[in-house]
């Protein structure tokens, strides 16, 4: 299925209207997930909507639940989600931040109790379009683990996403880091397991911890786990993740003593950075940055690469090419269109 891109923004504007969520939180979120399927990432995009059907139907999500503020310390903010639709408390919070962080040269958040933010780098892009640094942190709670830790063999963490973002010169795409600790994210997982596709080897294990390459796996009875990335490497980050994120907002980790009710909640700590106030060259730190991303760029290349790209391209080259239609495979369609069947949402033609 073809859609526009202003299709696409009101088809998943109305599904969740019909659900009883206000038309201004309904429009972040859509803007943000329909953005997540521009740049290549259909794990955050329209196909979501059916999982966050069945977690409002549980009462985990509060259609109208908005951030409040609970730590004001001019360069510090601190926000309750309220159980709210993450990407509309992400978005609030991260304009905030930004007009603190102009003043004061940086801002530090915390975000607690909040739904899933979904795709982290839309925030990183909010902030490089504001010519700031973001540094992100995240855990996920009030769910099961979905991660082993390195040499486990069973799921003790959850995929704890890092955002960084750093605004480039020359009308270059901003740098943009957004990733998972874990091998790849639980959403893509289950994208690879609704298209009948395998994991790439070294990404998974079973209930009995054994390699496998079935995302099926992640959701059997009883579940296997995703591994870290990067063996103890990308470990050690999840770990830091869960710490930050989980610690310094008082919204908890995943340890068992914790509520785990069956739906994602995230808690995210996080730095916006003012460079312009760090340091005062600016014209020095525009030729610097500008002589480092082209001298990487011109790297010479691998047999079966055309370029070396750095951090943040690869979602801006998708952007472009998905600049006015994004195209949806039937079996993520089915899903999407099932759903606006039983709300008895229509597609706008």
């Amino acid at each position: 299925m073809k859609l526009s891109i202003q299709q696409a923004l009101n088809f998943g504007k109305n599904i969740l209207m019909a659900q009883g969520i206000p038309s201004d939180i309904a429009f972040d979120v859509a803007e943000h997930i329909v953005t997540a399927d521009q740049v290549g990432y259909t794990s955050h995009g329209l196909s979501i909507l059916p999982t966050y059907y069945k977690v409002l139907l549980k009462g985990f999500l509060q259609p109208d639940g908005r951030p409040e503020l609970v730590n004001d310390q001019s360069a510090i903010l601190g926000f309750d989600g309220n159980k709210g639709f993450g990407q509309h408390v992400g978005k609030v919070v991260v304009k905030q931040a930004i007009d603190r962080a102009k003043k004061h040269g940086q801002c530090l958040i915390t975000i607690s109790n909040s739904h899933h933010l979904g795709r982290m780098g839309h925030y990183g892009e909010i902030v490089a379009k504001s010519e700031m640094i973001l540094l992100a942190f995240t855990n996920v709670i009030n769910r099961d683990p979905t991660v082993a830790p390195y040499g486990g063999a069973k799921a003790c963490m959850t995929t704890n996403p890092l955002c960084f973002a750093i605004p480039l010169p020359n009308n270059k795409p901003p740098f943009i880091v957004d990733m998972a600790t874990s091998s790849i994210a639980i959403n893509k997982a289950r994208v690879l397991a609704t298209k009948g596709l395998k994991a790439d080897p070294g990404t998974l294990i079973d209930s009995t911890g054994n390699p496998t390459n079935d995302p099926n796996a992640l959701f059997s009875d009883p579940p296997g786990a995703l591994l870290p990335f990067g063996a103890h490497k990308g470990y050690a980050l999840g770990l830091t993740a869960e710490l930050l994120a989980g610690i310094l907002t008082s919204g908890g980790t995943i340890q068992p003593g914790n509520p785990r009710r069956g739906a994602a909640m995230n808690n995210m700590f996080a730095i916006i950075i003012n460079p312009k106030l760090v340091n005062s060259n600016e014209q020095w730190m525009i030729k610097e940055a500008n002589a480092y991303i082209d001298y990487l760029n011109s790297c010479p290349t691998q047999p079966g690469v055309t370029k070396v790209q750095y951090p943040g391209e690869y979602e801006y080259n998708n952007k472009i090419k998905n600049l006015e239609y994004i195209e949806y495979e039937d079996s993520i369609w089915d899903n999407i269109s099932n759903l606006a069947k039983k709300l008895e949402v229509t597609l706008e033609k």
